[in-house]
């Protein structure tokens, strides 16, 4: 599949090597909305998909699993077996929610099942502002060479993860995992 709107897009790589390896796939338009945010549902699709992970007979128990769409269903069971995510402290998963950099990293560090580094020091000028149950994560993923950040020495934990940056995270974390 070529997509239309990649073209001279800085993840291009990353984007067209996903789609190749088959866990991208874009829209029926041919498009890929690389600058689109990413919510939870589609990403851990993506992540499902990249890798190869196993299908699973739990059933998803979070208190709005009713809201899940069908196509991601089956990842998101997936990914709770294989501890990569959790849902919130209320029981939900929020699946339509977007992805912000503090909880991409950490589910990246968890896919990757990396150790994570508890006394990892982070040196980004905005670290205080990095959740506290993500700090080991994120230092863990600095680390291991899975994140970076991004103007001015900042991590940006609350900015909100695009498609195109999606397809990043997954081509480093395969690189990494492989």
């Amino acid at each position: 599949m070529s997509l239309k709107d990649i073209s001279g897009h800085w993840a291009k790589s990353a984007i067209e090597a996903g789609v190749a390896a088959g866990y991208i796939s874009g829209y029926s338009d041919q498009s890929f909305k690389p600058n689109a945010k990413i919510n939870r549902a589609e990403f851990i699709s993506m992540l499902g998909r990249a890798l190869q992970m196993n299908e699973t007979t739990i059933s998803l128990t979070f208190t709005d699993s009713k809201n899940i769409p069908s196509w991601a269903t089956s990842y998101i069971s997936q990914a709770v077996e294989a501890e990569i995510i959790s849902g919130y402290t209320d029981g939900t998963f929020r699946a339509d929610k977007q992805l912000n950099r503090s909880e991409i990293t950490t589910w990246m560090v968890r896919a990757a099942k990396l150790k994570v580094n508890t006394k990892a020091p982070l040196s980004f000028s905005d670290k205080n502002s990095i959740p506290t149950w993500a700090v080991p994560y994120v230092a863990t993923a600095v680390e291991e060479g899975l994140v970076t950040g991004v103007s001015q020495n900042r991590f940006a934990p609350e900015l909100m993860v695009t498609r195109a940056e999606a397809a990043a995270f997954i081509s480093k974390l395969l690189k990494v995992t492989n």
